[in-house]
């Protein structure tokens, strides 16, 4: 079945549709909030919480193609990842530098195990800031807009995760 065949049946409130949409992107959205919360029970949580919603608004979903209704779950469970961080966590934005040392260079000798299980060690504000940027592909603009920072603010935060990042890989090349 299609993409856009499963979000019309499943704007049509048809349970097998429901079911289907479930098998076909809950593993995705799991990976996703995984990577922003970085603990399985509150990725699980935030996946069903993700479904939920999805199964609740499908009918106002408008297809466009090909991939836009992942891109439309993918941005609920983004935005409820947010949410769910922004109402632990204060964020403590003193302090904080331009400097960028993180290379694509050094990024690349590091297998991508690794590199994930580094960049998990970050601190919250500074893993999501880079995961909004570099995976996601959002500008400083966009992400601002998000958090309800300056991009000023996502800039530097994003330029002490590379450099904390940075630290992590010198110690990886150094010991290998």
């Amino acid at each position: 079945m299609s993409e856009g065949e499963l979000a019309a049946l499943c704007s049509r409130s048809d349970r097998s549709a429901f079911k289907e949409l479930y098998t076909r992107y809950a593993t995705r959205v799991l990976a996703l909030c995984f990577r922003y919360v970085d603990d399985r029970d509150e990725a699980e949580d935030l996946m069903h919480d993700t479904m939920v919603k999805v199964f609740g608004a499908i009918k106002g979903f408008n297809y466009k193609g090909e991939g836009s209704l992942y891109a439309w779950i993918r941005r609920i469970a983004v935005n409820l990842s947010i949410d769910r961080i922004r109402k632990r966590t204060v964020m403590d934005l003193s302090s904080l530098s331009d400097e960028d040392l993180m290379t694509e260079e050094k990024a690349a000798e590091i297998p991508l195990p690794i590199l994930m299980k580094m960049i998990s060690t970050l601190p919250e504000t500074q893993r999501l800031i880079l995961n909004l940027y570099c995976i996601d592909g959002l500008s400083h603009n966009e992400i601002a807009s998000l958090l309800g920072i300056k991009p000023k603010t996502s800039s530097s935060l994003l330029a002490k995760a590379k450099r904390l990042l940075n630290e992590k890989v010198a110690q990886y090349l150094n010991t290998k």
